[in-house]
């Protein structure tokens, strides 16, 4: 039960911000928007007659991008960057009988829990109200199986920040990493273009990065483009990066906590 409280006292923090999670929410939106609005003119003027992907397939993607992006991608490294380790916040959480890691899960989920009530609320509006189909797989088995890649996707992708965060015990200018980190993430994980339609001699780099299990694979599962062997081999990929990820991460935490210091950076 203790488990419930803290989720929940975390929930009322993460709610009386609800505002915060409405602009990030907008960010989330707008992005993918602009690139739809990209392709339609290549559709529309013939240009992108040869990708292998119809119209349809490409909004519906993006569209599904903005609730994958909401639910399963966290923001916590600056937290963790900024305000434990920089300002020394983290010596709060060293003297409470919680693992960290858990604590900045539970901190997370209630943000993407708000963020994601916005984007299908939106998804609702322009499937319903603008009568916009949305391609996905129609399969029962297929759909759990994609919540499932889904769930995995969110611990890879949030093992990853939490390493990425912890790594402001090493630098002390952590603004330059993590909008480096942003940027490989943008392309890496498909915001931009489906990996499918990347060149030849990157595809395979991109496909293989930890990135394109927290977005793209989730994203192409519920589009019902990937099989269930293809399904199967992206679940043991998600368990291989998240087992890499937190042996990092402990690594990273049993060596970066001796240098830390309670005044902070």
């Amino acid at each position: 039960m203790r488990y419930v409280r803290i989720f929940f006292i975390f929930f009322q923090d993460a709610f009386v911000n609800r505002s915060t999670s409405f602009v990030w929410f907008l960010l989330a939106l707008f992005n993918p928007l602009i690139a739809l609005l990209f392709w339609r003119g290549a559709f529309q003027s013939g240009g992108a007659a040869l990708i292998g992907w119809s119209y349809q397939m490409i909004a519906s993607y993006y569209l599904l991008l903005v609730v994958a992006n909401t639910l399963l991608m966290p923001h916590i490294e600056m937290e963790i960057a900024r305000r434990d380790i920089q300002m020394g916040m983290l010596s709060n959480y060293l003297t409470r009988p919680f693992p960290y890691l858990l604590l900045k899960l539970f901190s997370e989920l209630p943000w993407r829990i708000i963020q994601t009530f916005f984007a299908v609320s939106v998804l609702l509006f322009i499937t319903i109200g603008l009568r916009v189909n949305v391609h996905i797989a129609q399969d029962p088995f297929l759909l759990v199986f994609t919540l499932v890649i889904a769930a995995a996707a969110h611990l890879v992708a949030f093992m990853f920040k939490m390493v990425l965060g912890l790594s402001a015990l090493w630098v002390t200018d952590f603004g330059g990493l993590s909008e480096f980190a942003d940027v490989v993430i943008i392309i890496f994980a498909g915001f931009v273009v489906p990996l499918a339609l990347f060149p030849q001699w990157l595809r395979p780099i991109a496909e293989a990065s930890p990135f394109a299990y927290m977005i793209y694979y989730p994203l192409v599962s519920l589009l019902g483009q990937i099989s269930i062997a293809g399904m199967i081999r992206v679940l043991a990929g998600e368990i291989i990066w998240f087992s890499v990820l937190f042996v990092l991460y402990r690594v990273m935490w049993t060596s970066g906590i001796k240098k830390f210091t309670g005044i902070g950076q």
